[in-house]
């Protein structure tokens, strides 16, 4: 993957998002309504919620070396769809029995922080690293 698909990608979910909020969250009488009231919206908004923090990356790794791009990319490629899909199969209740369970948002949530933190070490450790060369 090069540098202009994975910006054209992941661009293409912040038109999405931008969307959601400007048109999908209009409601009866002309009052904003939260997203979350229209289920697909919000589902595919919080499934895809990891490409937000790709998109914010790949416009910083845009212009860097391609070694720093390289290391980074090899980390998303498998880190973005294995958290669509631990967002995808987690469940959407607040658990059974009184037991609290995590939902769809708070491991779309966690698991972005995580990949933006794991992103920022893996940039800037290859970005100091190819520099000394």
């Amino acid at each position: 993957m090069t540098k202009k698909n994975i910006l054209l990608i992941s661009s293409v979910y912040i038109v999405f998002l931008i969307a959601v909020f400007l048109f999908g969250g209009k409601c009866y009488d002309n009052q904003w309504c939260h997203v979350n009231l229209n289920d697909i919206l919000n589902s595919t908004a919080t499934l895809f919620l990891p490409f937000l923090p790709l998109f914010l990356f790949s416009l910083i790794t845009y212009k860097m070396k391609e070694q720093v791009f390289n290391s980074w990319i090899k980390f998303t490629i498998w880190f973005v769809p294995l958290t669509i899909f631990l967002t995808f199969i987690t469940p959407d209740s607040s658990g059974s029995f009184g037991l609290p369970t995590f939902g769809k948002g708070v491991v779309a949530f966690l698991l972005s922080a995580l990949f933006t933190i794991i992103s920022i070490l893996i940039i800037l450790v290859r970005f100091f690293t190819s520099r000394k060369k």
